[in-house]
């Protein structure tokens, strides 16, 4: 560790975030850091207290949840055990974006967005106290990685697609001051993963934060054009979509160091992450209750894949009570042989998205997409096919977009392809499901051919 990073990590950023912004996040990632060690035991009695609180809370402040759990006969003293939990009724998107209203439970809020896996783009809302727990949470799952506030990053990320001057200068500021250089995973054209090696080499990071596909797709090419990094971060940690055994493995050869994987979501931020054992996702329990269940809401055996439902604990703005995230997992918290009491998820197998690639060379990621979808609140539903190698269509059911909205989409859609793929805007009353009921995002049919 440099002389450097103790000096943003215990000076200026608690300097900014607690002097500045008056935030409790330092204070709330020291308590994780504490609890982190207590028994699983001890970690679900503290799950089981917050809970109660919660429904009580819910009960008393908020009219959607009052109406529906006295329809369904549900007190929350009827709760003895986590057990009792399933009798709750399972929500999702649609309840989220019908009742958001009534849903909530008063205070200051903060609203956030996601286009989600699900191509559904929702609007939802937190309080600020959560808001800093679920950051502490991630300094926490960051620095399992060794990638906590202060260190040095090179990321590979998401970033703002419409933005103003105003807005682009304070993200410059924001991450000059978390130490991140970043650069756009929506912007590799031919010739990036070179730029991705140099800038690395020039940066010189302790660790590299990436979506898996752009970081795998720089990785591929790097070993097909022989270029090898000079420098080697201390870490990789990954994110955004599912990481597979050959993607690691391809990561880890080139740039020389251990990815670890994460798993999140905008609702609740990081829900699981990987420490340096790598045998699974330790979840964030202080925080969140996730279950995995089958279609009845109901908990199925270890070792069998299911469907992601989350209560966030800390969320009493507007709560989100037994959420069905549309992710899938295999169940069986284990434990760990690092010692710590959080519960370990074995494998996340959800949330793939397909990556577009144009006859130029470019390459832009499932998560593309939903990154952008998310800022316009006239889309409903959408899905992304690539028919051919020049030609993508997107579907749209959303009947209330604005003109200057559908073009402002087309434009960003169209600069992030280039001109060597044709985009075709369709006008769809629905988009129908798979046989297993998933909406399927992004789908290259140009991929799926070849791959037959």
């Amino acid at each position: 560790m440099s002389i450097v990073q103790p000096i943003f990590r215990h000076i200026l950023l608690p300097a900014f975030e607690t002097g500045w912004k008056r935030r409790r996040t330092f204070r709330y990632w020291r308590d994780l850091e504490r609890s982190q060690w207590l028994s699983a035991e001890v970690l679900r009695d503290m799950q089981l207290q917050r809970l109660r609180r919660l429904l009580t809370h819910a009960r008393e402040h908020s009219d959607y949840y009052r109406r529906e759990w006295a329809r369904l006969g549900l007190d929350a003293r009827d709760i003895r055990t986590l057990d009792d939990f399933v009798q709750w009724p399972l929500i999702g998107r649609q309840t989220v974006r019908a009742n958001r209203d009534a849903m909530r439970t008063g205070g200051r809020l903060i609203t956030k967005s996601t286009g989600g896996s699900t191509g559904e783009p929702l609007h939802f809302d937190l309080d600020f106290d959560s808001h800093d727990r679920r950051t502490a949470a991630w300094h926490r799952g960051y620095s399992w990685a060794t990638a906590g506030p202060g260190s040095k990053q090179l990321h590979l990320w998401g970033t703002r697609l419409d933005g103003h001057s105003a807005a682009l200068l304070k993200d410059r500021v924001y991450h000059a001051l978390h130490r991140r250089h970043i650069m756009s995973c929506f912007d590799m054209p031919p010739g990036f993963a070179e730029r991705f090696a140099a800038a690395l080499d020039r940066q010189r990071p302790d660790a590299i934060v990436a979506y898996v596909n752009p970081l795998y797709t720089v990785a591929r090419d790097l070993e097909l054009s022989g270029r090898t990094p000079t420098h080697q971060p201390g870490s990789i940690v990954v994110g955004a979509e599912k990481l597979h055994t050959f993607q690691r493995e391809c990561i880890e050869r080139v740039f020389g160091a251990r990815v670890f994987e994460t798993y999140g979501s905008r609702e609740f931020m990081l829900i699981g992450a990987e420490c340096d054992r790598h045998g699974g996702l330790h979840v964030t329990a202080e925080h969140l209750i996730v279950e995995i269940v089958d279609e009845r809401g109901m908990a199925i055996s270890p070792g069998e894949e299911g469907e992601v439902v989350v209560t966030d604990l800390t969320n009493r703005g507007m709560p989100f009570i037994r959420y069905r995230t549309g992710d899938r997992a295999v169940a069986g918290f284990d434990r760990c042989a690092c010692g710590r009491g959080l519960p370990l998820l074995r494998r996340v197998v959800g949330r793939q998205l397909d990556i577009i690639r144009t006859p130029d060379g470019r390459v832009l990621p499932g998560e593309f997409f939903p990154h952008l979808m998310k800022d316009f609140a006239g889309v409903q539903r959408f899905q992304v096919v690539q028919e051919a190698a020049d030609s993508l269509r997107i579907r749209l059911v959303a009947p209330a977009m604005a003109r200057e909205d559908r073009s402002r989409l087309e434009h960003a859609v169209r600069s992030a392809a280039g001109p060597s793929l044709t985009v075709r805007i369709q006008d769809v009353s629905d988009i129908p499901l798979t046989g297993s009921g998933k909406l399927r995002l992004v789908v290259n049919e140009v991929a799926a051919r070849e791959a037959a």
